[in-house]
């Protein structure tokens, strides 16, 4: 476990000192291993997080970095701490998930929520490097024929259609501000009649494929929305908060490692997307491929 008593202060000299080490020549030993600690890669224990930390393990380990994987942690409960604590170095998040959980309030706007949680953990001496594009949170879907024959590109697009459409999600949804209580609010759409379903669930996708219901809540990365040429509605009004995936360190490896560490995970993060998650995520929950194969190919794909 890492110490935890020193001060900011001696965190950010060495954060100065090692940006000026690596800046003055190679830090690789002669096996080209970098020398510093080894760098601890987490996930939560679902399917996009083992991807998402191999991702990053494997970049990692294929320039050099001492690496070590400890994945399917669990929930944000048990992830969380243990990076405070230094049992793992660094994880792959969500924005808008872990301001929430150090009890901020997120917003839609991508930069704004991407402040507040930096600024929320901090305190705990972690280190948020660059927000990818991708993000996974609440999403309004139709099948592909519901989209073409509609004409339905974009959430708003549903309104012309009021009282004709049926709607289905989890049970809670009627009440929730960001399922459809906020899209009577903000959208100002009518559904015809809502079935209470799952979260995201096989009960949700088996009943949009099978014409039960019109319309659907999903998550934007659900691996079935590719398998299934599902349409993903373009949440063009706003409704849901900022949800990009982030790594997060800490501030003893960034002093360790400096400026080619950041650099080289941030170019990672700018190449991830939300369709390219689903992707991912279709061949692991639909396709069966093993997380560290997908990763693998994903890195070749874009040139790591």
């Amino acid at each position: 476990m890492r110490d935890r008593i020193r001060s900011r202060a001696v965190g950010a000299m060495l954060v100065v000192l090692a940006l000026v080490a690596s800046a003055c020549g190679d830090d690789a030993s002669g096996d080209g291993t970098k020398e510093g600690p080894t760098i601890t890669v987490g996930s939560f224990n679902f399917g996009e997080s083992l991807i998402l930390g191999e991702i990053y393990a494997q970049v990692l380990e294929a320039n050099g970095y001492s690496v070590s994987r400890t994945f399917n942690l669990g929930s944000r409960e048990l992830v969380y701490p243990a990076l405070v604590s230094g049992d793992i170095d660094l994880l792959p998040e969500y924005t808008g998930s872990l301001l929430t959980f150090q009890e901020g309030v997120p917003v839609p706007d991508e930069d704004e929520t991407y402040a507040a949680m930096v600024a929320a953990i901090t305190t705990d001496e972690l280190v948020a490097l660059d927000y990818s594009p991708a993000q996974d949170k609440n999403g309004i879907v139709v099948t592909g024929d519901t989209a073409t024959s509609l004409g339905l590109t974009k959430v708003s697009d549903l309104a012309a259609h009021n009282g004709t459409l049926s709607f289905g999600g989890p049970p809670e949804c009627p009440e929730r501000p960001l399922c459809l209580l906020g899209l009577q609010d903000l959208y100002g759409l009518e559904f015809a009649s809502f079935s209470p379903l799952d979260a995201g669930g096989p009960l949700t996708v088996a009943a949009l494929e099978g014409g039960d219901i019109d319309v659907a809540l999903l998550f934007t990365t659900s691996g079935v929305i590719a398998a299934k040429g599902f349409v993903l509605l373009e949440d063009d009004g706003g409704l849901q908060p900022a949800e990009n995936v982030v790594p997060i360190t800490t501030d003893e490896i960034i002093a360790a490692y400096g400026d080619d560490l950041v650099a080289l995970l941030n170019a990672v993060s700018a190449k991830i997307t939300t369709s390219g998650l689903t992707d991912l995520n279709k061949g692991y929950d639909i396709d069966a491929e093993d997380a560290d194969a997908l990763a693998r190919e994903w890195l070749q794909d874009n040139g790591f």
